[in-house]
C-alpha cells in the first residue's frame, strides 16, 4: 500500500559530457570530445509508476540515469527535485536505488544469503521476513538456496533488483534490465517490476532499447529521447492520443512503442533519409515543447495517488524519511557476507577458502623471503672494493 506520494521532477535539465570513449592517450591528455548530451529534458514520475526511457543507441538514456543519480561527470543545468527537495548525492544514496547493467555478485553465496547480508536499517526476524517477501515478489523463492554463480541470466537480473528493493527505495533506476533476455523472461521481469512498484510504492525508471508490445500495459509513463532531445514524455496511453492529434497515428496491428521509437530515431541509411528524418524529429521536438505540457504530467495512477493523498490529509510536500544503516551495521553485514562466501562447502566456497588459506599465505611468504634477501644483501660486505683502494682512502682521510 502506498503510504505517501513521492514525486520526482526534472525541469529543463541540460547536461554536457563526454560523447566519445576516446583512446588511452586522449584520456591522459584530456582531449576527449565533449558535447551536449541532454537538451532541455523535463519529466515527472510518481510513486507506484513505471516509466520507460526509450531511444536508440546514443540517445542519452544512460546519461539521464546518471544525471538523476548524481553520477554524471560534467556541468548540469536545470532542477532535479524529489518532493520539491533538490536531489543531492546524499539524498539519492539514502532514499533511492540504482540497478546497473553489469553487476558482479559474490560467488559462493546463495540467493537468500545475498539478500540477507545486504546492509539495511532492519535486522533479525524483520529482515528475514523482508527477504522472504522480496524473493516471493521476484519469483526467486524456488532458487533461494541456489548459489549466485549457478543462476540463469533472468534469475541473476531479478536478484540484482531484489538487492535494491530490500532497501525500500522510493525511486529505483534500472539500466537495461531486460538486455539479452528472451521474450518470456522480458515479460516476466517487466511485469514483476510493475507489481513491485505498486506494492512498495516505488517509482521505477528503466531504460529499454527494443520494447515489445506485450510490456505496453505495464508502463504508466514513457519518455522518448533522440540525441538528447525529448520527442515525447507522459502517460503511455495518452501517447497514442497525442501522436494521433499531431498527425502520426499508430497503424493497426503495430507495436506502438516500437513504432514511435522508429519515428524518434534518425535514419542513417542514406544522406537523403538522414536529412529528412532529422528534420522531422526536430519538428516533433519543437511541437512537443509547445503542445506537450499537459501530457508531461498526465497519468492515470498519478491522479489516483493524488486522490488518495488528499483523502488521507497529506499535503503537496511529504517529508522524506532520511536514514541509512550505521557504519557498524554495514561493516558487520559485509564481514558476514565474506565469511559466508568463504566458509562454504560448495565449489565457489572451496575455491575462496583455498585462495584465502593457502594462496594468500604463500604470497606473504614470498614477500617475506624477498625482503630477507634484500636485508642480507644490504648487510653483506662489499667485495667489489679493492683492498688497495680502501687503504688509500684511509690514508687520505687520516
Amino acid at each position: 500500500m502506498i503510504v505517501g506520494d513521492y514525486v520526482l521532477d526534472l525541469c529543463n535539465v541540460f547536461y554536457s559530457g563526454q560523447v566519445e570513449s576516446g583512446s588511452c592517450f586522449q584520456r591522459m591528455l584530456g582531449n576527449i570530445k565533449t558535447g551536449i548530451i541532454l537538451k532541455d529534458v523535463s519529466m515527472t514520475v510518481h510513486s507506484g509508476e513505471v516509466l520507460a526511457v526509450l531511444g536508440s543507441k546514443g540517445s542519452g538514456k544512460k546519461a539521464l540515469l546518471d544525471v538523476i543519480s548524481r553520477r554524471a561527470r560534467g556541468p548540469i543545468r536545470g532542477q532535479i527535485l524529489l518532493n520539491n527537495q533538490p536531489m543531492s548525492l546524499c539524498l539519492f544514496q539514502q532514499r533511492c536505488g540504482y540497478v546497473t547493467h553489469k553487476c558482479d555478485l559474490i560467488p559462493g553465496l546463495t540467493v537468500a544469503q545475498t539478500l540477507y547480508y545486504t546492509p539495511t536499517k532492519i535486522s533479525g526476524y524483520l529482515k528475514k521476513s523482508k527477504v522472504k517477501q522480496v524473493m516471493a515478489d521476484l519469483a526467486l523463492s524456488q532458487v533461494a538456496n541456489k548459489c549466485t554463480e549457478d543462476l540463469t541470466l533472468s534469475e541473476y537480473r531479478r536478484l540484482t533488483i531484489g538487492i535494491q528493493l530490500i532497501k525500500d527505495p522510493v525511486i529505483l533506476l534500472l539500466d537495461e534490465p531486460t538486455w539479452d533476455l528472451d521474450p518470456l523472461n522480458t515479460y516476466l521481469v517487466v511485469s514483476i517490476l510493475s507489481n513491485a512498484a505498486k506494492k512498495y510504492g516505488t517509482a521505477m525508471i528503466l531504460t529499454m532499447e527494443k520494447p515489445r508490445s506485450d510490456v505496453f500495459p505495464f508502463l504508466e509513463r514513457v519518455l522518448y529521447l533522440c540525441l538528447g532531445d525529448v520527442v515525447y514524455t507522459g502517460g503511455t496511453r495518452q501517447m497514442l492520443e497525442y501522436f494521433n492529434a499531431i498527425g502520426f497515428p499508430c497503424p493497426q496491428l503495430e507495436n506502438p512503442l516500437m513504432y514511435y521509437l522508429c519515428l524518434s530515431t534518425v535514419d542513417r541509411r542514406s544522406r537523403e533519409r538522414f536529412m529528412e528524418s532529422n528534420h522531422q524529429i526536430s519538428q516533433l521536438v519543437e511541437k512537443f515543447k509547445i503542445e506537450g505540457g499537459a501530457f508531461r504530467k498526465s497519468s492515470n495512477i498519478a491522479g489516483a495517488n493524488s486522490t488518495i493523498n488528499h483523502a488521507l490529509g497529506h499535503g503537496n510536500k511529504i517529508p522524506l524519511l532520511i536514514g541509512k544503516p550505521s557504519s557498524c551495521s554495514t561493516g558487520w553485514n559485509i564481514y558476514m557476507r565474506l565469511l559466508s562466501a568463504t566458509v562454504s562447502f560448495k565449489k565457489a566456497g572451496i575455491k575462496q577458502t583455498f585462495l584465502r588459506l593457502f594462496l594468500v599465505p604463500l604470497c606473504f611468504l614470498s614477500l617475506w623471503t624477498f625482503y630477507r634477501e634484500m636485508q642480507i644483501r644490504r648487510t653483506a660486505p662489499d667485495i667489489t672494493r679493492s683492498p688497495r683502494r680502501d687503504s688509500m682512502e684511509e690514508l687520505y682521510f687520516s
